[in-house]
Parts: structure tokens; C-alpha cells; sequence
């Protein structure tokens, strides 16, 4: 039996805890902050404990990961197949020193040689080691153990904003507002610590069924900004077709976090009018939509958005990077403002008449 090679992942300084997503009730409580009532829009139906989770597999999940042992890492018990990907699947576990539930990522041991996948595997690990904060899924521990390679994660009990829209359809706006809000303190605390996200979309940010507050997960795809890498040089395009931005889908290599500001706001479009900003019948045709349309105005398909969320949405679906939000602090700001009741709309700026000119004779 080979012996475990393991390193811990250590987060980084503590953030503070976000609001559930709620709207604020006017006036404030007893100690000064703000009360929060439910919001039916972002409801999380309660857990049947005894009923594990249904996974999300393709065909033939249950013969692939069906032998692998429960004590396969040492320190966790696996319980349920959670769901598979591309890359591998994620498991529901118990820290056993602990006696908590704990999510773990095994990568596929077709891929264990294939140093695109494991390098992409082992960037998520350390991306997730840089950041700690309250609306990102945390990381615990990563290594590998019989050969398989796995990286475990902070357990969050609750649909993915996917799973709500595909229930619900849509979203009370303020409702969608501080979703967005919440995953736009999540790209600024990445931000702070230098990474882009690169694969922002409703199923990755999970709403938590105890408190009501969006985690953003899947860091599979996120770039260092001091780090250059084979997978984000110039002419490969990197996301989720619907929610990719222009300068993704060209493939540009000096992508920053206004792209993911983008992706955020293809998520927030979803969430206001149920469908994305674009279709098409192949991946390249939605592509190049996001590269050449523009979207349906918010309000011609939802006239009671409030006009807050459809600037904010709009604003953050730009072609152009220089038109976008330039920080998710500027987004966040905005978003306040529409949640706290204090959003004006921006003056419209007139263009200058040219005068007529004077002839000389």
C-alpha cells in the first residue's frame, strides 16, 4: 500500500459573516443592524435527512465509483456519491476527527496521468487555500492516497442557484439583487488575493438551506493573475458558452475580473427573466451572440424589475470591459444602493449640438 501523501490547506484571515439573502425590513433592530425577512424567491425547501442526495451522474456513474473503498482516505468515511463530472466526482464524506460532513473531489484515475487535468485539479486546491470567506465554499484538505487524488471541501447543504431557477423559473428581483450582491463579495475577496474566477454561472453558487446565503464553488477554472499557464494563453476560450464574455469566447489572454463580472451578469439576467441573455443551437453560435448582439432589455421581458437591477444587469453585460462595473466594490455599491431603497437613475447625458459653422468670405 502506498503511504498517503497529504498537505493541509491553511485559509487566510477570517471575513466577516454576510446577511442570509433577504431584503432589509425598514428600521433597525435592537442592536443597531438591520432585520431580515425571508424572501419566497430564494426559498430553500427543508432537508429530508434521511433521505441522501440524489446524485447528478452520467450513465454508468455506479460501476465507476461504485468500488471505491469507503476508507480510501485516511481520516474520512465516504458516504454518498454526490455528483460526477468530466474531471472526476465529488463524494458526501465524514471528517471522522471531527464528526462533520465534509464534500471530497476525486479526480478521475483515467486522468491521474494527464497533466492538463491534474495541474487544472491541483489549481482549484490552491485557489481555494488563498481564500476564506463567508460566501465562497472553503477548502480543508488536499492529497493522495492509493492513487487517487482528491481535495476535500467545506460540506454546504442546499440547492444550487441552477436548481432554484429551474424550479422557480425566475426570481423576486431583490431577491436576485442580493444573490448577486453576496457572489459579487465573493469575485472581491478573490480579487483581493489576485484570481478570476473564469467560470462564473448559477451551478456554481450554491444557496445554504440553513441560512440562506450564496457560496460560491468550482474553482476548477480560476487563473492567478501573476501566474501564466498553457490553458489561458491567447486563442482558446475558457467558461460556460451562455454566461462566457467577449473577450473569453475570442480567446484573449488578458482577461481580468471584469469577465467575471460578465459571467455575474449573464447569471443575473437568468435569474430576472428565467432564460439567458443569449441561445443558439451549438456553443458557437451563442459565442459569437455574445460577441455581436446585444441582449433583450431587461424590463421588455420583465416590466416589474425594478429599474435598478435592469441598469445594474445591463450595465454588466457590456461588450466593451472599459463600460462594465471595473471592480465587483463598484457593482457592490450599486447593489446596495437598490436593496437599501437609495438607487437614483443616472442623469442623461445629452449630446453636445454642433454648431454651424461660420463661412468666411
Amino acid at each position: 500500500m502506498r503511504k498517503r501523501r497529504k498537505t493541509s490547506i491553511t485559509p487566510g484571515a477570517d471575513e466577516p459573516e454576510p446577511a442570509p439573502i433577504a431584503p432589509k425590513r425598514k428600521g433597525p433592530a435592537p442592536g443597531g443592524e438591520p432585520e431580515i425577512a425571508p424572501i419566497p424567491g430564494v426559498s430553500v425547501p427543508a432537508a429530508a435527512p434521511v433521505q441522501p442526495p440524489k446524485p447528478r451522474t452520467r450513465p454508468g456513474a455506479a460501476e465507476r465509483w461504485g468500488k471505491i473503498p469507503r476508507n480510501v482516505f485516511e481520516g474520512y468515511r465516504l458516504d454518498a456519491l454526490l455528483g460526477e463530472g468530466s474531471m472526476g466526482a465529488v463524494f458526501r464524506a465524514e471528517q471522522l476527527s471531527l464528526h462533520r460532513p465534509v464534500a471530497i473531489k476525486v479526480l478521475a484515475p483515467r486522468l491521474v496521468h494527464n497533466e492538463s487535468f491534474l495541474r487544472r485539479f491541483l489549481r482549484e486546491a490552491r485557489a481555494v487555500a488563498k481564500l476564506n470567506h463567508p460566501n465562497v465554499v472553503s477548502g480543508i484538505d488536499v492529497g493522495e492516497s492509493r492513487g487517487f487524488h482528491f481535495f476535500v471541501m467545506e460540506y454546504v447543504e442546499g440547492p444550487t442557484l441552477r436548481d432554484v431557477i429551474d424550479r422557480d423559473g425566475m426570481l423576486e428581483p431583490l431577491a436576485a439583487a442580493r444573490v448577486v450582491q453576496q457572489v459579487a463579495r465573493a469575485l472581491e475577496h478573490a480579487h483581493r488575493h489576485k484570481l478570476i474566477h473564469r467560470d462564473v454561472k448559477p451551478g456554481n453558487v450554491i444557496i445554504t438551506r440553513k441560512a440562506g446565503i450564496a457560496k460560491l464553488c468550482d474553482l476548477g477554472l480560476a487563473k492567478d493573475v501573476d501566474e501564466d499557464g498553457a490553458d489561458t494563453s491567447e486563442g482558446r476560450s475558457l467558461g460556460t458558452p451562455l454566461y462566457i464574455s467577449p473577450e473569453q469566447a475570442r480567446g484573449d489572454a488578458d482577461i481580468d475580473i471584469r469577465s467575471d463580472l460578465y459571467a455575474l451578469g449573464a447569471t443575473f439576467y437568468e435569474t430576472l427573466t428565467g432564460r439567458p441573455p443569449f441561445h443558439g443551437a451549438t456553443h458557437a453560435v451563442i459565442m459569437a451572440k455574445h460577441l455581436t448582439e446585444e441582449p433583450q432589455p431587461v424590463r421588455d421581458l420583465r416590466p416589474d424589475t425594478p429599474a435598478g437591477c435592469a441598469a445594474i444587469c445591463e450595465r454588466l453585460l457590456e461588450k466593451d470591459p472599459e463600460d462594465r462595473y471595473q471592480s465587483p466594490t463598484d457593482l457592490i455599491a450599486d447593489l446596495d444602493a437598490v436593496l437599501e431603497g437609495r438607487w437614483q437613475e443616472p442623469p442623461l447625458i445629452k449630446p453636445r449640438r454642433r454648431r454651424a459653422s461660420r463661412r468666411f468670405r
